[in-house]
């Protein structure tokens, strides 16, 4: 009789496992599917007249557009819509969506100038972010002095968080690219990027699912505290 409770505990046990990593996969995947509409929408969007002011004064500074990209008053009007895209948080208040960052280099190239100003965003964006979740777990602990959490726990929540946050840094839309060629024959290149806040949450939900099972209420209390810090 025992056995067959203990078999009965472990099955449902695995099928509750399933089913919420089956639900944070969806999630992800709804995600994914409202930032392919949201940039279909940004695509089609008039640039604004504010853009093109701005385009005109960028145009006379001799900067210019690669090959295949849209025209600087198209990029400017996106990186704006990204910018003042909102979302509701965890508890429900209204946040900026995205997080836009630029990064700038002079380069002998037109392309190792656009790599290392892509990189120079999406860095800043990285270790931002880096900082910020490990100040919310950090809170999350010195708030809650019933928590079991101990430093190794949340030293090992925030290097998984790390990763979520590179693996999520792949998928970030490119706003705006421009460059110029200055006197010297050297190529100075802008990158403007967003990066999609809610993904990371929904990333951080499927890929600590299971060691939320292991530790418990715990680690879910770390999790819900990233989850509600206003990051930016």
């Amino acid at each position: 009789m025992k056995k067959i409770v203990l078999m009965l505990c472990l099955a449902i046990a695995a099928s509750t496992g399933f089913a919420q990593s089956a639900q944070s996969s969806i999630e992800i995947a709804k995600q994914q599917k409202k930032l392919r509409e949201f940039n279909m929408k940004v695509l089609n969007q008039e640039p604004t007249k504010d853009a093109k002011k701005q385009a005109k004064k960028l145009e006379k500074e001799k900067w210019v557009v690669p090959a295949g990209e849209r025209p600087i008053a198209q990029q400017l009007t996106a990186t704006q819509l990204y910018g003042e895209e909102y979302m509701l948080d965890e508890s429900g208040n209204a946040t900026k969506r995205f997080i836009i960052r630029s990064g700038m280099s002079t380069s002998g190239t037109y392309n190792s100038g656009y790599t290392i100003a892509r990189n120079q965003a999406a860095n800043e964006i990285a270790a931002s972010l880096k900082t910020q979740i490990a100040a919310a777990v950090q809170s999350k602990m010195d708030n809650n002095q019933t928590s079991a959490v101990d430093a190794t726990t949340a030293e090992r929540f925030n290097q998984r968080a790390k990763s979520v946050v590179d693996a999520c840094l792949t998928n970030v839309q490119q706003t705006m690219v421009i460059y110029r060629r200055l006197p010297n024959g050297n190529f100075e290149v802008q990158v403007s990027i967003a990066f999609d806040k809610n993904e990371l949450y929904a990333r951080l939900k499927r890929d600590l699912m299971k060691d939320m099972e292991k530790e418990g209420d715990e680690l879910n209390d770390l999790v819900d505290g990233v989850l509600k810090a206003n990051l930016q």
